[in-house]
């Protein structure tokens, strides 16, 4: 179960649901490897020009700050099985929650 108090939020991917979190520890360096800032990522995802490597760096952080140990290659896996479609649906969901006021 998630807490919401805390930032957490479900995302599911695929048939698996995961518990995320985004801090601003990950959000500073989800836009160091980006080099832009979150505001640009999100207004990527919704002009439909985020890649996918973008993709995978925010639901990589979100899903380590939520308590999921995994690894480059297991993330890969994670998006190849529940595909860009929903990747993408759960990257903006995360990006929703967090750039929205508490």
């Amino acid at each position: 179960m998630t807490n919401p108090m805390k930032g957490q939020v479900e995302v599911s991917l695929g048939t698996e649901t995961y518990k995320c979190r985004l801090t601003i520890d990950s959000l500073i360096k989800i836009e160091n490897e980006l080099n832009m800032g979150i505001l640009g990522i999100a207004t990527k995802m919704s002009n439909g020009e985020v890649r996918i490597y973008e993709l995978s760096v925010v639901l990589r952080y979100a899903l380590r700050g939520g308590g999921n140990d995994i690894d480059q290659k297991e993330l890969y896996s994670m998006i190849g099985n529940a595909g860009i479609v929903d990747t993408s649906r759960a990257v903006a969901e995360l990006l929703g929650e967090v750039l929205s006021d508490p």
